[in-house]
């Protein structure tokens, strides 16, 4: 089977590999899609704080069914369109034993600390598998970067009664805007490119800002009558943003950090105790990744919009390093691996 291996920053090669054989309690999955993430390009740079190289990267995907290890199949059957939970905890850890396998201290996730689905055929554990046969294979693979949204906005504990700014309008941050949306609250996003701003108000923002163009405090507080919004969310993982975030909540307010990044930021102590501000970090997703897949289902038409660019996978090197390169164009990468 053909396989994508990355060797190290910015060396990727389409190599041949044996195909795998299911092992009992996993199933024999044939890829038909997988997002390039943020992740992947983080990999890609040498910049992702879990590298370790070499890997095939890939977490975002969709695949048929087409054979069984041992063992039960718990409802699913070969031809099963299926969206990948890439998520491998060890299942005794204290976050495990209190039902926040996403943060499990010892986890391991598919296509960043273990080798992921940038490739033809992959086997995988039966309980990462989620039917999904009722929707096409895109939209199959945006259930995983949905699920870090529907996590953000569960720590968030968003509600119909907030107001919410989601800084960065990228895949994730988008996704946070259709899921807070869904819930039934007021939205803004801000970024600096324009097309994603664009796709931001197709998954339901009620008002967007140009971060290089406008007044991000000002515009804030008057959408939010001088308060503040309730609710923040990073998707950048910069730190002067993450300082941002903290300066523009309502007193009492929540600021969740999903943004991934090594960098420190620095706070003024004052604010934590003036404001009363909670602040929480988001990780994958505990437990809610049928939530995810629902989601998609029900907002089907609106998921399309974030896909931009599609390549097969004999041409993932060219495609990830256009998405590297190209930000302001590549909201979401789609390779095409079967189907």
């Amino acid at each position: 089977m053909k396989t994508a291996i990355t060797r190290g920053p910015f060396d990727i090669v389409i190599a041949d590999a044996p195909e795998p054989t299911p092992a009992p309690g996993e199933a024999l999955v044939r890829v038909e899609r997988v997002g390039i993430c943020g992740s992947d390009l983080s990999l890609y740079k040498g910049t992702h704080p879990y590298r370790l190289y070499p890997r095939i990267q890939g977490h975002e995907a969709a695949g048929r069914i087409v054979a069984f290890g041992d063992g039960d199949a718990v409802g699913l059957s070969v031809g099963d369109r299926v969206a990948v939970e890439p998520l491998l905890p060890c299942g005794t850890c204290y976050p495990c034993r209190v039902g926040r396998r996403n943060c499990c201290t010892r986890l391991q996730v598919i296509g960043a600390h273990v080798d992921g689905m940038f490739r033809q055929y992959v086997a995988l554990p039966l309980f990462t598998l989620y039917q999904a046969s009722d929707l096409e294979p895109d939209l199959a693979a945006l259930a995983e970067p949905v699920s870090i949204a529907v996590q953000a906005v569960a720590r968030g504990e968003i509600t119909a009664a907030d107001r919410v700014v989601v800084m960065g309008a990228g895949p994730i941050g988008t996704a946070i805007c259709l899921a807070a949306t869904d819930r039934g609250a007021r939205v803004m996003v801000v970024d600096k490119i324009p097309a994603r701003l664009e796709i931001a108000r197709a998954y339901g923002a009620e008002q967007t800002v140009n971060a290089d163009e406008e007044d991000v405090a000002s515009v804030v507080q008057a959408w939010t009558d001088g308060e503040g919004p309730s609710v923040i969310v990073d998707a950048v993982g910069a730190p002067a943003v993450i300082r941002r975030c903290c300066d523009l909540v309502a007193s009492a307010g929540r600021v969740v950090i999903v943004g991934l990044s090594e960098q420190e930021v620095s706070l003024p102590i004052l604010d934590f105790t003036r404001k009363e501000m909670t602040i929480l970090g988001s990780r994958n997703n505990a437990g809610l990744f049928a939530h995810a897949v629902d989601l998609v289902r029900r907002h089907r038409e609106r998921m399309t919009a974030m896909i931009t660019h599609r390549y097969p996978l004999d041409r993932f090197p060219e495609a990830i390093k256009f998405a590297a390169e190209h930000p302001a164009e590549a909201e979401k990468v789609m390779i095409e691996v079967s189907g």
